[in-house]
C-alpha cells in the first residue's frame, strides 16, 4: 500500500489551520507543559477551567486550528496554575491528505506549540503508598 505524501495542497491546508490556531488565546490541546517533576506533558482535553494532560497520543489538527487527541489521559490540572513560557516546542500533528478522510490517508507534520510551566503543587504522599508501593503523583 502506498501512503500519501505531504504536498503543496496539504501545505495550503496547514497554513490555514495555523492561522486559525495562532488567533486563539490560552493553552490549546497539543501544547506542552513542563511539570514540577520534569516530565514533559501535552494538553490533551480542555474541560474549561481545567485541562487534561497526557504523555503521548495522536493529535489531529482541525480546520478550526484546535486539535483533538486520541490516546491515554492523565489527570486534569487547573489552568490558573500554568504559566505561559516565552518559547515553543515542536509537536507532532496530522490531518487527512487533501482533507479527504479514509483509512491510511493521514499526513503527519510538526508545528511550533506553546510551552507552559505548571506551578501547582505535587502531593508527594501519592508517590509512595503506605504499603511501600510507588504510584503516580497527584497534581493539585
Amino acid at each position: 500500500m502506498e501512503y500519501p505524501t505531504f504536498d503543496h495542497k496539504d501545505a495550503d491546508l496547514l497554513a490555514a489551520r495555523l492561522k486559525a490556531r495562532r488567533a486563539k488565546k490560552g493553552p490549546l490541546v497539543g501544547d506542552f507543559v513542563l511539570m514540577p517533576d520534569a516530565r514533559l506533558m501535552r494538553f490533551s482535553h480542555d474541560w474549561g477551567d481545567d485541562i487534561q494532560i497526557s504523555t503521548g497520543g495522536s493529535y489531529y489538527l482541525c480546520k478550526s486550528g484546535l486539535a483533538q487527541m486520541s490516546g491515554g489521559l492523565e489527570p486534569s490540572i487547573g489552568k490558573t496554575k500554568i504559566i505561559c513560557a516565552d518559547y515553543f516546542y515542536a509537536g507532532s500533528f496530522w490531518f487527512f491528505h487533501h482533507d479527504m478522510s479514509g483509512a491510511h490517508q493521514g499526513v503527519y507534520f510538526t508545528i511550533d506549540c506553546q510551552m507552559y510551566h505548571y506551578e501547582g503543587g505535587v502531593t508527594l504522599s501519592k508517590y509512595v503508598h503506605q504499603d511501600g508501593t510507588r504510584g503516580q503523583p497527584t497534581y493539585m
